[in-house]
């Protein structure tokens, strides 16, 4: 059977919040004169992606037969001022906007899996979390920690998660633990199944075990995404029964792909997965 046989007619609902992600590119003019600010020249030159739980469903859109997107009423726009020769980010903006459709009310329990992408903009209230955590068959998590919700968004704000996906430092900001080994966080925060990205450092997961992986680059063009792409691409194998094992392979896989991209110009595809895991 082929690798991606068993996720190919999962129908998949994602929850979370709409983001649009605006590059504006800049030349450094170093810094000013007159006061401790630094100085860009604007190149004229942007580009606009979707983001968010638009960018994080895109990843499915040719592993599995439905991908549906759920959002809330806002949508945060992230101005980011790139420098154009290295494309690092120099300077973040953010600004709220209402969203731009009519909100769809799907059914969540008709899916065969639900990922949420909580990234602390509002879209995931009290109720909606109540509603997926009740609702869904299998449920995948991220609770994002950003500049606009630090020490707010935990994890722990979901006492049912079928899968939690979650960088080193949401991690140890959930379990309030700065200094014990990664291990010990994970078992504080007590999920049956949860994986620790760690950028440079690869993943570690746990399901009543633990499971350590090297990542799979050290070609890093832009990390915007590479977390959710982690979570998106791995969910389905989860909620088809894959081990753990395959679960930080198949991640790490994802992440390293989107860390190659630069904002969400393209996307994890299933010829881009087969060729990364050989």
């Amino acid at each position: 059977m082929n690798y991606f046989d068993k996720i190919k007619d999962f129908k998949v609902l994602f929850v979370g919040d709409g983001i649009t992600d605006d590059y504006r590119y800049v030349k450094s003019r170093g810094k000013s004169t007159k006061t401790n600010t630094l100085s860009v020249e604007y190149l004229k030159r942007k580009e606009v992606f979707h983001g968010g739980v638009w960018a994080a469903a895109a990843h499915l859109k040719d592993l599995c037969a439905t991908v549906d997107v759920m959002t809330g009423d806002t949508v945060m726009r992230n101005i980011y001022y790139v420098d154009e020769v290295y494309t690092s980010k120099m300077l973040n903006v953010h600004e709220a906007h209402d969203a731009p459709s009519t909100i769809i009310n799907y059914d969540i329990g008709s899916y065969d899996l639900v990922i949420v992408t909580d990234f602390g903009h509002g879209t995931m209230t009290k109720e909606l979390i109540e509603r997926v955590s009740k609702e869904a068959r299998f449920l995948a998590v991220n609770a994002q920690t950003n500049s606009m919700n630090y020490g707010f968004n935990m994890i722990t704000k979901y006492r049912r998660a079928d899968l939690v996906v979650i960088d080193e430092l949401e991690a140890r900001l959930a379990a309030h633990d700065r200094d014990a080994s990664i291990e010990d966080v994970i078992l504080a925060l007590g999920y049956r199944n949860i994986i620790v990205t760690m950028g440079a450092n690869g993943a570690i997961g746990f399901d009543g075990a633990f499971e350590r992986q090297a990542a799979k680059t050290d070609m890093v063009r832009d990390t915007m995404g590479a977390g959710d792409a982690f979570l998106s691409v791995v969910s389905p194998f989860a909620a088809a029964g894959s081990s753990m094992k395959d679960l930080v392979r198949i991640g790490n896989a994802a992440g390293a792909i989107k860390a190659g991209i630069i904002g969400h110009r393209s996307r994890v595809t299933k010829q881009a997965l087969e060729d990364a895991l050989g």
